[in-house]
């Protein structure tokens, strides 16, 4: 960027403790919110004046070494991972630092300890984070030592949740929380079954503010007494003084710390030891009747509540005492050391509790029964103020221990007692904590579990509310806060929207507006006088600066904001713009495009981070794609989200999807949209093209995956789901579906030519086997291809029988001959040879031997046989006479042909609309004129029907509208099968002739009785004549149906029998004259559409090669 955009540069001089040379740091940067390259903040810096200059001299004195005048190089940075494992932060920092602070869980590490070190070659994403990182690190607060997390978990959250440990235990075979009633252990948790614990800390984290080695002034106060330790234990450091909270109580977080290493049970310890003593007072009293007034007891007991606050002047906190009652409730011995010359006086300032209360069998426990070994604190200081643990370390098999010469006296009971509850070995020392322990996963599970509680009762997760404390109170210098009203404020700030986090510097930041403000006389109010005049009741009144938006309430004189309105523009730390509101959970409520935490190694993004988009994360941005929609002379813009480059290939953007996504938004439902989608198709992928440079710079493993020519991707065929419909297309995108395109378009010529000749010439099944077997020059390559395939997958028939039954037939290499097919069948559905007709192809042809019966049959992997299941003319019903037989052989012809009629009707939906289009381009009528003729188009079988029946189901009463009579409505009638026009108010019609002129006349339609189904619906034979080709006879054919409809009015024995979905035929049958009839019509629609096939085949070769794309009406179905 130029100089311009950068609008403050701050600079400030800092000595590195680590470094001889001085290193000036960037502390806050403005930009416009674009990426900066270095090498224009160098020249930029380097321009100003010496006393403004920004250099890295760090960087600089190690480029220059020995020689000295030469120009500085760019230090070299590197990334790393967090080596805590419930962290695995991905760390940038340069490469002459020596340690790094990981600003996610607060902890520093060594260089060594650092994962996955590796150089950054990206300068981009290197660039990006050492700003970040001297953001980080200058501006926002830094962890302490209660918010340093350490495996997942930070000392203020364990004391958030321990509160819950008193009344709740975990389940072990679920890992949920329960209450301890429920699990018969009593209302509390009894601390006692900590007896035979203790915490070990692994020596890499013995360096871990907050919970390794403490750095209070402990190591130089017991630096006497630690030595004589050391002395004991073969000079190792065995026994380490760590960290504890100072919040008044210490005393229980030692105690916590020493049993498990978290202060996790501060509170149960607390509660314990206020019911401990309550019930053994009297015992209490007798022991220390020489020590302890009897007015002191009250206030004793009443130190030990959780919420106990002491008199104003006067310091939190428990005393001698406690401790003894500690040791008591845990039945184990506790030893307080000091200072070599602390433990000389003559004060009680060191001293050995022992559990004199509780009988020495119960003080036993472990695996092997022993004696419960002892815990041991210390005084952090002269003070004698805050206890702190001494913990054993992590070496091995080697467990700390302390001489008899060490150990203070016994407090409060005699000395004789300390061989009864403690044990020695030969050398006269005694093993301290020993190495019986908790351990780490099963408290990482049970704070889970507590966690998972703690966010039902407050509808917050802890590590939510510490970051809260951390960050709204600690910052403001107000320490001491108790965590319930922490607890309370958040929970205020959620409900109020107050409450965000920085996506730059993971900060959490408050909005906070003070009530004042509102009040007259305040900021807000006098401001709104000033601008505004007089203020209006009900009148919103934006504040920008402050982010907070109000209206007027003229009863209180005040003004009252809009929790909904009111935003923080910039983050309180370092002024980003991206902040995020907070739930309760702690997750954002992030915005497409923001980006998460998750880190990413795209060479396509220079962040280094993930993106969130619609609720999943990428590896880079979307590229905005403007697509734009024709339809019905609607035109429509959209822009879309087009993904490519992921590392995860299932996240790249898919062109069908996106496409249909798109189309189903702006036009659901649409019948026939597949060119629009194709349009749609072509659109983005146009925009999303590669330039050629751009190809020849792809990386190697990119490249390497992609294909060397279209040729060796197999055809696939896309299934289109649009808006409860499902659209079967070839679209022929790429350059092998075009080819596979051609191909069968080829295959089809070349078959119906075939066919057509062998009618002629008498030899149809020669010919149409030689045309199957001789592919087209252009297919050679894709026939070999595909016979490998076939060669390697078996190759499988579907067969279906007319009655429904349904199977699949396995080819063997060489195929199957016509005989084989018909035992096949046999024996699978029971039907004898003489009794089948076997059908392939579209539209479905008889099936018969090439030569002779032992000729392979052409039928291949995906094929589709039917087998008509044919009546046995040999053996009529024995109850029926010869006229009856002859009269049964004459409806069974019958239904066969209309069961014919029926299969070129529906046998292709599609093709049905394209016949019945052509049809109406040649006569020039509109589909409602030619519907009105044809009212069998709305009953079952007919177009419409089938057309409501496949798009969205048919239901009594649900309203539609067809693709091909968009203004019209139409209603499913369930009583007459039939689909209805629906014209409000007046009613649904049956669709006939003459229903726009009863309703121009004023007839009320009804949804319960409807006009007769006669009036409406032709015979099976007009049916298929208005069906095959429409002529102006039909005017005339309707005219019997509506005499036959009012005699049968008149004759009600006569009756209807239903013949076949849309066809009605009356009794008694129809003479042989009206089936020779059917006959004809029959052949006239065959020859037809077949003649209307070929004519599209040309047409549409002809438009391929001139470029044009067909028409919608004569598009063919080539599946």
């Amino acid at each position: 960027h130029s100089p311009s955009t950068i609008r403050r540069v701050v600079v400030t001089r800092k000595r590195d403790s680590k470094n001889s040379f001085g290193l000036r740091r960037l502390v806050s940067i403005r930009t416009c919110g674009l990426p900066w390259r270095l090498s224009s903040v160098q020249s930029y810096v380097r321009s100003r004046p010496p006393s403004a200059r920004l250099e890295l001299n760090g960087a600089k004195m190690a480029a220059q070494g020995p020689g000295g005048g030469r120009e500085p190089a760019q230090p070299r940075v590197l990334s790393a991972s967090c080596p805590d494992e419930a962290c695995r932060s991905r760390l940038f920092f340069p490469s002459y630092d020596l340690s790094v602070e990981c600003p996610q869980c607060g902890q520093r590490h060594d260089r060594a300890a650092l994962r996955n070190v590796e150089e950054v070659s990206n300068p981009g994403i290197a660039f990006h984070s050492l700003i970040r990182n001297i953001l980080v690190g200058n501006i926002v607060p830094k962890h302490g030592e209660d918010t340093v997390k350490v495996r997942g978990l930070s000392n203020y959250h364990c004391k958030l949740v321990s509160p819950l440990l008193t009344t709740y235990g975990m389940d072990k075979r679920s890992g949920k929380a329960r209450p301890l009633s429920e699990m018969g252990a009593g209302p509390a948790f009894d601390c006692g079954v900590l007896a035979d614990r203790a915490f070990r800390i692994d020596p890499e984290l013995v360096e871990v503010a907050g919970y390794g080695r403490d750095v209070s002034g402990s190591l130089s106060y017991l630096r006497g007494t630690l030595a004589l330790v050391r002395a004991h234990n073969d000079g190792e450091d065995r026994l380490l003084p760590v960290h504890v909270d100072g919040d008044g109580h210490c005393l229980v977080h030692a105690v916590s710390r020493a049993l498990v290493g978290r202060e996790l049970f501060w509170h149960p310890l607390r509660c314990n030891l206020k019911r401990h003593l309550e019930e053994h007072l009297a015992k209490y009293k007798e022991l220390l009747k020489d020590f302890v007034d009897e007015k002191e007891w009250a206030s004793i007991i009443a130190e030990c509540d959780p919420e106990f606050l002491p008199p104003e002047g006067e310091l939190l906190g428990l005393r001698n005492i406690h401790v003894f009652s500690l040791a008591n409730v845990l039945r184990r011995p506790i030893i307080l050391l000091d200072s070599l010359a602390g433990m000389q006086s003559l004060g009680d300032y060191a001293a050995l509790f022992l559990p004199s209360l509780v009988a020495p069998e119960q003080c036993r426990g472990g695996p092997l029964n022993r004696r419960n070994p002892p815990l041991c604190l210390s005084w952090s200081s002269s003070g004698r103020n805050h206890y702190i643990p001494l913990v054993g370390v992590r070496l091995g098999d080697k467990l700390p221990q302390l001489p008899r010469s060490l150990l203070p006296k016994a407090w409060g009971v005699p000395q004789s007692l300390v061989d009864v509850y403690m044990e020695f070995d030969a050398n006269g020392c005694c093993i301290v904590g020993g190495d019986y322990h908790l351990s780490e996963s099963y408290i990482l599970r049970l704070t889970a579990a507590m966690d998972d509680v703690f966010y039902d009762k407050y509808g917050l997760h802890p590590t939510l509310v510490a970051d809260v404390h951390h960050y709204v109170y600690k910052r403001t210098g107000v320490v001491g806060v108790r965590p319930s009203l922490v607890v309370s404020a958040t929970q205020r700030a959620l409900q109020e929207r107050r409450l965000y986090r920085c996506l730059t510097c993971n900060g959490v930041c408050e909005h906070h507006v003070a009530p004042e403000w509102f009040r007259p006389g305040g900021l807000l109010y006098t401001g709104a006088i000033r601008n505004h005049g007089g203020l209006l009741p009900d009148k919103l009144y934006s504040f920008r600066k402050h982010g907070v938006t109000c209206w007027y309430s003229q009863d209180k004189d005040e003004l009252i904001p809009v929790l909904s309105k009111n935003t923080l523009e910039r983050c309180t730390w370092c002024q980003s713009v991206q902040v995020r509101h907070l739930r309760g959970d702690g997750s954002l409520e992030l915005r497409n495009g923001d980006r998460t935490r998750t880190p990413s190694n795209s060479n396509y993004c220079s962040c280094g981070f993930k993106h969130f988009w619609d609720g999943k994360e990428y590896d880079t941005l979307p590229q905005q794609v403007t697509v734009s929609l024709e339809w019905n002379q609607k035109v429509v813009k959209d822009t879309v989200a087009w993904f490519q480059h992921e590392c995860d290939p299932s996240l790249n953007s898919n062109v069908y999807t996106v496409a249909s996504e798109i189309v189903n938004k702006h036009f659901p439902g649409v019948f026939g949209s597949e060119r629009l989608l194709q349009q749609v198709v072509d659109q983005i992928l146009e925009q999303t093209r590669l330039p050629d440079s751009m190809e020849e710079d792809r990386p190697e493993e990119e490249a390497e995956g992609v294909p060397d020519s279209a040729e060796s991707m197999p055809a696939c065929k896309f299934i289109i789901k649009g808006y409860k419909t499902l659209h079967k297309e070839e679209l022929g995108v790429s350059e092998t579906e075009r080819r596979l395109l051609e191909r069968i378009e080829g295959h089809a010529a070349s078959r119906r030519k075939s066919h057509h000749a062998a009618e002629k010439k008498g030899s149809a099944s020669s010919n149409a086997s030689a045309a199957c077997s001789v592919p087209a020059p252009s297919s050679v390559g894709a026939a070999a291809a595909s016979a490998a395939a076939s060669a390697a997958r078996p190759s499988i028939i579907r067969v279906v029988t007319s009655d429904g039954r349904q199977g699949q037939l396995e080819l063997g290499p060489a195929g199957t001959t016509l005989s084989e097919l018909e035992a096949w069948v046999e024996s699978e559905f029971g039907v004898p040879p003489l009794r089948q007709q076997l059908k392939s192809g579209v539209p479905p042809r008889e099936i018969r031997a090439p030569e002779g019966r032992g000729g392979r049959l052409a039928l291949s992997h995906g094929d589709r046989v039917t087998v008509e299941v044919l009546r046995d003319p040999c053996s009529p019903d024995p109850g029926t006479s010869g006229a009856s037989a002859a009269q049964a052989i004459l409806a069974g012809t019958e239904d066969d042909y209309l069961r014919r009629l029926q299969e070129v009707q529906q046998g292709s939906l599609e093709a049905g609309v394209r016949t019945m289009l052509s049809h109406l381009k040649r006569s020039g009528q509109t589909v409602w004129t030619y519907a009105q003729e044809n009212p069998w188009l709305f009953c079952r079988g007919g177009l419409f029907y089938a057309q409501m029946q496949r798009d969205i189901g048919l239901v009594d009463g649900k309203h539609c509208h067809l693709p091909l009579i968009p203004d019209k409505v139409f209603t499913y009638n369930a009583a007459h099968d039939r689909l209805e026009l629906c014209s409000e108010p007046h009613g649904h019609f049956a669709v006939s002739r003459d229903v726009e002129a009863k309703i121009a006349a004023g007839q009320v339609g009804s949804t319960g009785q409807h006009q007769s189904l006669a009036e409406a619906v032709p015979s099976a034979a007009e049916a298929s004549t208005s069906c095959a080709e429409p002529s102006p006879s039909t005017e005339g054919s309707l005219a019997p149906a509506k005499v036959g409809a009012a005699e049968q009015t008149k004759k009600p024995s006569a009756t209807a029998l239903r013949k076949g979905p849309g066809f009605t035929v009356l009794e008694p049958l129809l003479p042989p004259s009206v089936v020779e009839s059917a006959m004809q019509r029959l052949q006239s629609v065959v020859s037809m559409l077949q003649e209307e096939e070929e004519a599209k085949v040309t047409v549409e070769e002809a438009s391929e090669v001139h470029h044009k794309a067909p028409d919608e009406s004569e598009k063919m179905d080539l599946d």
